[in-house]
């Protein structure tokens, strides 16, 4: 592990479904510095979700590399491959369910992914286990508690330190607070602001809403029908974008004097240009 490579670099990647009819993601490339925070933007089927995929191991791509490092880590099917994959990189899901066992205290979970990575002895782990719930926000109630009797912001905060408990290098967010309340959203990106500072975990945020790109991410890869259409820091790609693509998202946020009838014109007309 050094500091002079990215925490990841992509190149490259391409996925394709249907044996080869149908391409989800073709020549993505970008990467994220040590202790960076890039956003994956665009609308449901550009591709990005199967980008974020591919970074954990979830999805085999067809062609290109994955370096976590500076190198490559196998996607192979052996433990030693998926416990190094799994200290360097964590996903969180949009629905913590997926993740969460249902019959699983909050703090059973983080426990399980202690005892798989951390090697503590008792009295530290109880010391980190406590540790993780104060990050996120979350005491001894909150760890006795199973899923279904803690809140949809509870839940996420379960899922992120469940995730940080592995001590990755890179966390992976797919939509994370696109199902919680606005209030809840920002409460969550205030605290994945503040883990990132104190811990220098590298993250990545997967989102179509470009207001939460804004908020959490220091550069941005906007993705449309598989490729990246248009890349840079996050201030100057959603304040002054060159791509009409990204002009159309941004045309798309409801604001004052916001017109959805002519939103849907400029739609129709950018998906008709060849």
């Amino acid at each position: 592990m050094t500091d002079t490579h990215p925490v990841t670099r992509v190149e490259a990647l391409r996925k394709t479904y249907d044996h080869g009819r149908v391409t989800a993601v073709d020549d993505v490339s970008f990467e994220v510095p040590v202790g960076g925070s890039l956003g994956i933007v665009g609308e449901s089927g550009s591709g990005k979700t199967t980008t974020a995929r591919m970074i954990v191991g979830l999805e085999e791509p067809d062609a290109g590399r994955i370096l976590f490092d500076g190198r490559e880590i196998g996607t192979g099917g052996s433990r030693r491959l998926r416990r190094e994959r799994a200290r360097t990189v964590q996903l969180v899901f949009q629905d913590p369910y997926q993740s969460l066992d249902p019959r699983q205290s909050a703090g059973d979970a983080i426990d399980e992914i202690l005892r798989l990575h951390s090697g503590l002895e008792t009295s530290a782990f109880d010391k980190r286990r406590a540790e993780l719930l104060g990050q996120v926000g979350l005491g001894t109630r909150e760890a006795a508690a199973l899923p279904r009797e803690l809140s949809g912001g509870q839940r996420q905060r379960v899922a992120i330190a469940r995730a940080l408990a592995a001590d990755p290098r890179l966390l992976v967010l797919d939509e994370a607070v696109a199902a919680l309340d606005v209030s809840i959203q920002a409460q969550i990106l205030n605290l994945l602001s503040e883990i990132r500072r104190d811990t220098g975990v590298a993250l990545i945020f997967v989102s179509h809403d470009l207001e939460v790109v804004r908020w959490v991410a220091d550069d941005v890869v906007v993705m449309f029908r598989g490729a990246v259409v248009e890349r840079g820091p996050t201030a100057d790609v959603l304040s002054r974008p060159e791509h009409p693509y990204t002009r159309l998202l941004l045309s798309s946020v409801p604001r004052l004097g916001w017109d959805p009838a002519q939103v849907s014109q400029a739609r129709r007309d950018f998906l008709a240009t060849p």
